[in-house]
């Protein structure tokens, strides 16, 4: 359990930085409790990730945000002697996700690190996957089911900190009055939906 938790926060450190987190502070603590789980992975012996085996689940496969996070994923998993199978689909589709779910439970996954499309639509499966005994760590955009951890960006700050750094730039190019449109990825997922209330 020592190795997974280490590994999800990786994951929760590099998606930190990835969606652009500015906070010293919120850095230095993300470091911080990456480092401490290393370390405490570290203290095990080498056998007891052998054959430990965790999915690795997001929206999509193409998304460069996914893309990069799989990296970082594969290189933690390489240090802590487990292994990351990314099983993303290969477009935003609640239906494949279930699948990539379903198919993580058949192959014997510890662990789903998931980043939900949507708060419902999964839920079922990752409760069924719960019942079976695997763990479950979100990424950036959780589910309605109770999790072992949760690392995601404060999505309504960012939303807001992006509205603001708009409105500075309407000032300094002389538009002061207008409307501004808003065109979301997925009016479902959580992360964008608490992004454009933070923005609005």
């Amino acid at each position: 359990m020592k190795k997974m938790l280490a590994l999800a926060c990786s994951l929760g450190l590099a998606a930190s930085l990835m969606t652009g987190c500015n906070s010293k502070t919120e850095d230095v603590a993300a470091s911080t409790a990456a480092s401490a789980a290393t370390e405490a992975a570290k203290t095990e012996t080498p056998a007891a990730g052998s054959g430990t085996m965790i999915a690795l689940i997001t929206m999509d496969s193409i998304d460069q945000h996914w893309v990069t996070l799989n990296e970082g994923a594969q290189k933690a998993a390489g240090e802590l002697g487990v292994t990351v199978q990314f099983m993303a689909p290969n477009t935003k589709d609640d239906a494949q996700q279930i699948e990539c779910v379903n198919n993580a439970v058949s192959a014997g996954a510890k662990a789903i690190i998931v980043a939900a499309n949507g708060p419902d639509a999964i839920s079922s499966a990752l409760k069924e996957a719960q019942s079976s005994g695997v763990k479950i760590v979100y990424v950036d955009s959780p589910a309605n089911v109770d999790a072992e951890a949760t690392f995601s960006t404060d999505n309504k700050a960012a939303g807001k900190t992006a509205g603001e750094e708009m409105l500075k730039a309407l000032s300094a190019a002389g538009v002061t009055s207008g409307s501004i449109g808003v065109i979301n990825v997925n009016a479902a997922t959580d992360s964008c939906v608490m992004r454009e209330e933070g923005f609005r």
